[in-house]
C-alpha cells in the first residue's frame, strides 16, 4: 500500500469518525493522529463553502468566517489541553471539532436548499434544531477530550458560540 493510499485510507476512517461523532457515538480518541488527515478535513470543510455561496455571501466571506471559526476552535482546544495538561491530545481534539462542525455544515446546507418558505433563517425551526446539535456534538468532545463533566462541556460550547457571534458582529456590523 502506497503512503497516499494510507493516508486516504485514515482520512475516510476519520470521515467515518466524525459522523459517529455528530451521532453521539464516539469520542476523538478514536481519530488517527495524522496530520495529513486534518488537513484534508480543512481542505474539504473550506471547499464545502462553495455550497453556501449565493446572491448575498461570496465564498471569500464566508472564507473568512471559516478562518474565525477555526481559529476560534484552536484557540479553545488549546486552552482547554493546556489547562488539563494534554496537548498530546491537540490534533485528534481539533481534527474532531473540525470534522463534525464539516458534518453538520453539510447537513445545514442540504437544509438550506430545501425551500421552506421562511424568507429569514432565524424564522426557520430547523436552524435552531441544527444549532443545537452542533453545540451538543462540540461539548461532547470538549467533554471526551478534556475528561470534565456534561454542564462544563456545555457551559464552553455555548461561550465557545457566543463569542464567536461576538467576534462575527464586530468584524461584519
Amino acid at each position: 500500500m502506497s503512503r497516499m493510499q494510507n493516508i486516504l485510507g485514515q482520512w475516510l476512517l476519520s470521515l467515518k469518525q466524525y459522523v459517529a461523532m455528530s451521532l453521539f457515538l464516539s469520542s476523538p480518541e478514536r481519530l488517527p493522529c495524522n496530520s495529513y488527515c486534518t488537513a484534508l478535513t480543512l481542505l474539504f470543510y473550506y471547499l464545502l463553502c462553495l455550497g453556501l455561496v449565493d446572491e448575498t455571501r461570496s465564498f471569500a466571506e464566508l472564507s473568512a468566517h471559516l478562518t474565525l471559526e477555526l481559529g476560534l476552535l484552536a484557540l479553545f482546544a488549546y486552552a482547554g489541553l493546556r489547562w488539563k495538561a494534554s496537548m498530546t491530545r491537540f490534533q485528534q481534539t481539533f481534527s474532531a471539532l473540525v470534522g463534525i462542525n464539516m458534518i453538520i455544515t453539510l447537513a445545514s446546507i442540504l437544509v438550506y436548499r430545501i425551500e421552506t418558505g421562511y424568507e429569514n433563517m432565524l424564522e426557520n425551526p430547523l436552524f435552531y434544531l441544527l444549532l443545537i446539535w452542533n453545540l451538543a456534538a462540540m461539548s461532547l468532545v470538549f467533554k471526551r477530550a478534556f475528561e470534565i463533566s456534561t454542564h462544563l462541556s456545555a457551559m464552553i460550547a455555548f461561550n465557545y458560540f457566543v463569542l464567536y457571534q461576538f467576534v462575527l458582529i464586530w468584524f461584519y456590523w
